[in-house]
C-alpha cells in the first residue's frame, strides 16, 4: 500500500477526496488529512507518505511554499496539486518543484485516478531507487552546506578575521542583507540566488525576519550580475523585500559582516525600498548608542498626567535613534520597558491589552511600527486612566520594603531608592508629599515598634535590642526611643511590668 497525505484548507474538499475513489482497492492508503501546511508538515514527518495531494492556495503558508519545504527534505515523495486556478504562473511554479500532477477543481475522478496510476508506476519502477540514491547524495550536500552555514554564522556574530578553512580561496565575497515584510518570499529569493551561474550562496537567518546571504564567486562580475538581478526583481517600491549589500571584496570578511549588520540597521529605519552596493555608505553614524529612557522621569510625567511631556521626551529619544541608527534590539528593548511601566499604572483590566502590545513588539520589522506601538500604549493609558496614583504604588512598596529590611544595620534610604528604581531625592519628596512625614521617620517608627515587642517579650539588654533593630550603639537607640515614646527603654519596660503585675 502506498501512503497518501491529503492537504486542503477546506474540510469538505478533504472529505470529497476521501470518497472520490476506492483508495485501498487501487493500492493506496490515506495516512492523514490536514487543513493547513503546519499540520501537514507534522504528518509528513510522522508518516513519511509516498504521495501528497495538496491545494495550492492556503492561508499563512501556501501550497507552493509547503511543497518547497517538502522538496528541501525529500525529493522522492510524489506530489499532486489541486487548484481552483488555471493561471500559467501557478503551473510554472509547480513544474519547477517537480510535481507529478496539476488538477483543477472540481477534481475529476478519472483524471485523479489516471494520475495516481502513473505515480504508482513511478514508485514501483527502478527510478524510485535511483531517486533514493539521489536523495541521499543531496542529503549529504545539505549537511555539508548546513555545516558551512553554521561556520559562517559564527563568523558573522563574532566578527573574526578569517573565513572557515573550507571556504578559503581566491574568490570574491559579499554579504547580501535582506529584510522581508512577507516572510515567505525569502524562499523564492533563495531559489533565484541559487540559480545564478558561477555563484555559491549561504543563507543565514539572523533574527526577526532578517537574513544575511554570503555570496562567493571566482569572477566578481558574476556576483555583480546576481546582485543586480535581485535588485531589479525584488527591490522595488511595490515589493516587500529590502536589501543592503556589503560590497564586493577579496579581503576582510569581518568588514563585510559589519557592513551587513549596518545595512540591517538601516533597513530597520528605512520606510521605502532600499538597495546599496557601496559599503562605505552604510558606515556613517550607524549603530551609535543613545541614552536610555529614564524610568524616573517617564513615570513622574505619567503620575502627573503630563502625557504630552512623555511624547516630547520620547520624540527626542526617537530622533536620536533614527539619526544614529541605533541597533534594533536596543530600540525594541527600550519601548518594551515603556510599555511595562505603562502597564504598572494602568487599570487591572488593561493588563491583557498591554501584553498584546508587548507581543507585537517581538514581530516589528520597521522603526515606525515600534513607535506606533508605543503611541498606542500611551493612548490606552490616556483613554482609560490609571488604576491608582503611581505615588500610592511607590509608597506601598516602600513601606513593605522598610518593614522587611529596616532592622538590618546596613539598611539605608539609598538602598530603598535603588530597589524602587528611583532617586533618593524623588522618593523622599513624593513620600513626604503624600504622607506628611519623612521616609526616615517611618523607618524609626517601625524600628521602635519592634523594640517595644522585644522589651516586653524578651530579656534582651538594651544593647542587644539596639543591634537587633539596626542601631550600631545603645546610645542612639535610647535617644531615638525616648524621642518617639517619651520615656527611655528601661522606664518603658518597668512601666509595662508594673501594669502587668497589677493585672
Amino acid at each position: 500500500m502506498k501512503k497518501v497525505l491529503l492537504v486542503d484548507d477546506e474540510a469538505y474538499m478533504l472529505e470529497l477526496l476521501k470518497q472520490l475513489i476506492a483508495w485501498e482497492f487501487y493500492g493506496f492508503r490515506i495516512v492523514g488529512t490536514a487543513e493547513n501546511a503546519a499540520e501537514a508538515m507534522k504528518i509528513f514527518h510522522r508518516e513519511s507518505p509516498d504521495v501528497i495531494i495538496t491545494d495550492i492556495c492556503m492561508e499563512n503558508i501556501s501550497g507552493i511554499e509547503f511543497i518547497t519545504r517538502i522538496r528541501m527534505q525529500d525529493t522522492t515523495v510524489k506530489v499532486i496539486i489541486i487548484s481552483a486556478y488555471d493561471k500559467f504562473e501557478y503551473a510554472q511554479r509547480a513544474l519547477k518543484l517537480n510535481v507529478n500532477g496539476y488538477l483543477l477543481k472540481p477534481v475529476n475522478r478519472e483524471e485523479l485516478l489516471n494520475t495516481l496510476i502513473e505515480v504508482q508506476k513511478e514508485l514501483d519502477s527502478k527510478e524510485g531507487y535511483q531517486d533514493r540514491i539521489q536523495y541521499l547524495q543531496e542529503s549529504l550536500d545539505q549537511l555539508r552546506k548546513k555545516y558551512l552555514e553554521e561556520q559562517l554564522l559564527r563568523l558573522y556574530r563574532d566578527e573574526t578575521d578569517s573565513l572557515p578553512e573550507e571556504l578559503t580561496g581566491e574568490g570574491y565575497w559579499c554579504v547580501l542583507s535582506l529584510q522581508t515584510i512577507v516572510r515567505s518570499e525569502i524562499v523564492f529569493i533563495e531559489q533565484d540566488i541559487r540559480s545564478a551561474q558561477g555563484v555559491e550562496s549561504y543563507l543565514l537567518f539572523v533574527g526577526d525576519g532578517r537574513f544575511a546571504v554570503f555570496l562567493c564567486a571566482e569572477d566578481s562580475g558574476k556576483l555583480d550580475e546576481c546582485l543586480h538581478r535581485i535588485r531589479d526583481k525584488y527591490c522595488k517600491e511595490e515589493k516587500s523585500v529590502l536589501c543592503g549589500v556589503s560590497g564586493i571584496s577579496r579581503g576582510n570578511p569581518t568588514l563585510l559582516c559589519r557592513d551587513s549588520k549596518r545595512a540591517l540597521q538601516r533597513l530597520f529605519y528605512q520606510e521605502g525600498f532600499f538597495f546599496s552596493d557601496r559599503g562605505e555608505e552604510l558606515r556613517e553614524q550607524c549603530g551609535e548608542q543613545v541614552e536610555a529612557i529614564s524610568r524616573e522621569r517617564f513615570m513622574l510625567w505619567i503620575v502627573a498626567g503630563e502625557s504630552q511631556k512623555c511624547r516630547e521626551y520620547f520624540a527626542q529619544w526617537k530622533d536620536q535613534c533614527q539619526k544614529r541608527r541605533t541597533e534594533k534590539e536596543t530600540v525594541v528593548g527600550e519601548i518594551k520597558c515603556c510599555l511595562g511601566w505603562m502597564k504598572e499604572t494602568a487599570r487591572q483590566d488593561l493588563t491583557q491589552e498591554y501584553e498584546s502590545l508587548e507581543q507585537r513588539m517581538a514581530d516589528v520589522l520597521r522603526f515606525s511600527e515600534a513607535v506606533q506601538i508605543w503611541e498606542e500604549g500611551l493612548q490606552l493609558l490616556e483613554s482609560h486612566g490609571m488604576q491608582q496614583c503611581r505615588a500610592g504604588i511607590v509608597i506601598g512598596k516602600a513601606q513593605e520594603y522598610v518593614k522587611a529590611h529596616c532592622c538590618q544595620e546596613e539598611f539605608s534610604i539609598e538602598q530603598l531608592a535603588e530597589y524602587l528604581h528611583l532617586s533618593k531625592s524623588y522618593l523622599s519628596k513624593i513620600y513626604k508629599s503624600e504622607t506628611g512625614e519623612s521616609i526616615w521617620n517611618f523607618v524609626i517608627r517601625v524600628r521602635i515598634m519592634r523594640a517595644k515587642e522585644l522589651l516586653v517579650g524578651t530579656n534582651y539588654t538594651n544593647y542587644a535590642i539596639a543591634r537587633a533593630i539596626g542601631y550600631s550603639s545603645e546610645y542612639h537607640f535610647s535617644r531615638a526611643f525616648s524621642k518617639m515614646v517619651g520615656v527611655s527603654p528601661s522606664v518603658y519596660k518597668r512601666m509595662y511590668m508594673r501594669v502587668d503585675e497589677g493585672t
